[in-house]
């Protein structure tokens, strides 16, 4: 089996290099990651690299042409430890595979919209609340949720922002 390597891309530029490589015929993974993520109140879908900046190369390193990567645009430099490039560990690759579709992608949107169930331990993320854990009482919405903190020796309920709490 031909072992992976690792590239070390541009700023910004995973895509870029993407598609220079796979014009070069080089047999390439970079994994993306699609979400739920609030901005000014509205969910939006979003997708991006799993691993920004890195994409994941198949090559012999024997007969492979190693040199062209260097002047690959979108391609910063070849991951390397003492000078001999680092091999990425086959069962990895084989882990991220089983995880995304035929397009590479990982699909997390599906979980964010149903994000929190009753009883679910949060951790507020943002706002007055900082920092403190809670328990979800229910999802108003895509957009809101009512947590049970406990304040004084009592449990309030609290409605608050989606984006502002995370599964503990």
């Amino acid at each position: 089996m031909t072992p992976w390597y690792l590239l070390y891309t541009k700023p910004r530029e995973d895509e870029r290099a993407q598609t220079h490589l796979l014009n070069q015929g080089y047999q390439i993974l970079r994994p993306l990651l699609r979400y739920q993520r609030l901005s000014k109140g509205v969910q939006k879908t979003v997708t991006e690299s799993l691993f920004p900046r890195y994409i994941f190369i198949q090559m012999d390193q024997e007969s492979s042409n190693w040199a062209r990567l260097r002047s690959t645009r979108g391609v910063s430099s070849l991951v390397s430890f003492n000078q001999q490039p680092a091999q990425v560990p086959a069962q990895l690759i084989a882990e991220l595979l089983t995880q995304m579709n035929a397009e590479h992608v990982i699909d997390r949107t599906c979980v964010q919209k149903g994000l929190f169930q009753a009883g679910d331990a949060v951790e507020i993320t943002d706002g007055s609340f900082f920092g403190l854990q809670a328990i979800v009482q229910e999802q108003r919405s895509t957009e809101r949720v009512v947590v049970l903190l406990t304040m004084l020796g009592r449990q309030q309920a609290l409605e608050m922002p989606l984006g502002a709490l995370k599964l503990l």
